[in-house]
Formats: structure tokens, C-alpha cells, sequence
């Protein structure tokens, strides 16, 4: 067991540097994408693999050279959570598998419209989660992360929708809106 300790800890001081790199800060949200769509066409290998990918992304890159402080701030509050776990550590922690349940759900049972709703709640919720753990500083490093992540999301799922002829309300408003169409087209 004292084995397995150490190499957990020998690993969490080789990647935690890692988490630093703001690439990896920026691709992470966009890993929602794959999940989605693995969800939508229901290939559970694929899914989980996203899945994984989006878990281990933090450590994929180098170290950077630069570190800005509010980033290195919420690593830091992190790294205590961590290291010195208590119930908001449980609570925090615990909102990770309800938030990818959620939206595994809703993409597997074709809601766009839930999807979408779980990706920004929970996006929303790590925001607010990192200003009340944190400071405005550390809130404004990941807003316009999580901003433009948003904003990529939100736009590529409800191009493709409307590309595709998917239906992103229910089916009442899915209908209306295609009899609106036919009506133009006739």
C-alpha cells in the first residue's frame, strides 16, 4: 500500500505542474464535444475514451515557462483540496459524475436542448465554483476560457442541429418549426 502511495504522489508532483499550461485549460470544455456525439450515436467504447481523454488532458502538455499567478492560485486551492480533503472536497468532487451523467444522459436520449443546458449549467457552476474558492482574479483567469469554450460549443452543436434538421426544442416546437418551413417552401 506505502508502494502505491508513493508512486501516486511521485506522479501527482510530475502532472500537477502540467495542469498549469493554459492549452490544456483551453481544450478541455471543447472535449464535451466528443462526448456528446459519441452519447448522440450511443458508442459507449468511444464515449468513455472521451471521457478518459477530457480526465487526463491536464497533464498532457509541458510545464509552461510562464505561469500567471490567478491561474497558479487556483491550482493551488486545488492542490489543498486535494492534499487535505473535507466535505467541500466530497461535495466538489461529487458533482463531477452527476454533471457527466447528466450529459451523457441527455445526448444519449437525443436532447440537444438538455445537453446544451447541462454543458452551460455546469460550466457556469466551475466559474462560480472557482470565485467562492478562490478570488475575482481566479474567476477572471477562467472566464474567457470558459467564455469562448461556450461560445464554440453552443454554436458547432446548434449549427450542426439545424444543419442536420435535429430537432433542439421538443417536439411541439419541432413540428411548428417544420411546418413553418413547408409553408415558406410552398
Amino acid at each position: 500500500m506505502e508502494l502505491i502511495a508513493e508512486l501516486f504522489t511521485d506522479f501527482f508532483a510530475w502532472a500537477w505542474p502540467r495542469h498549469l499550461n493554459p492549452i490544456s485549460w483551453y481544450i478541455r470544455p471543447l472535449f464535451f464535444l466528443p462526448i456528446a456525439y459519441f452519447a448522440w450515436k450511443r458508442q459507449g467504447w468511444l464515449m468513455s475514451l472521451s471521457v478518459v481523454a477530457m480526465l487526463t488532458s491536464f497533464f498532457w502538455f509541458p510545464e509552461p515557462a510562464e505561469v500567471d499567478p490567478a491561474a497558479q492560485a487556483i491550482l493551488d486551492m486545488e492542490a489543498e483540496m486535494f492534499t487535505q480533503p473535507g466535505w467541500q472536497t466530497a461535495v466538489s468532487l461529487g458533482t463531477i459524475p452527476i454533471f457527466l451523467g447528466a450529459l451523457l444522459w441527455a445526448f444519449w436520449q437525443h436532447s440537444i436542448r438538455i445537453g446544451l443546458w447541462t454543458i452551460n449549467i455546469g460550466v457556469a457552476y466551475k466559474a462560480g465554483w472557482v470565485w467562492v474558492n478562490t478570488d475575482f482574479d481566479g474567476f477572471m483567469a477562467v472566464v474567457p476560457i470558459y467564455v469562448i469554450a461556450l461560445i464554440i460549443i453552443n454554436a458547432l452543436v446548434l449549427g450542426i442541429a439545424k444543419w442536420r434538421g435535429i430537432p433542439v426544442f421538443g417536439a411541439k416546437e419541432a413540428r411548428a418549426e417544420r411546418e413553418a418551413r413547408e409553408q415558406v417552401e410552398a
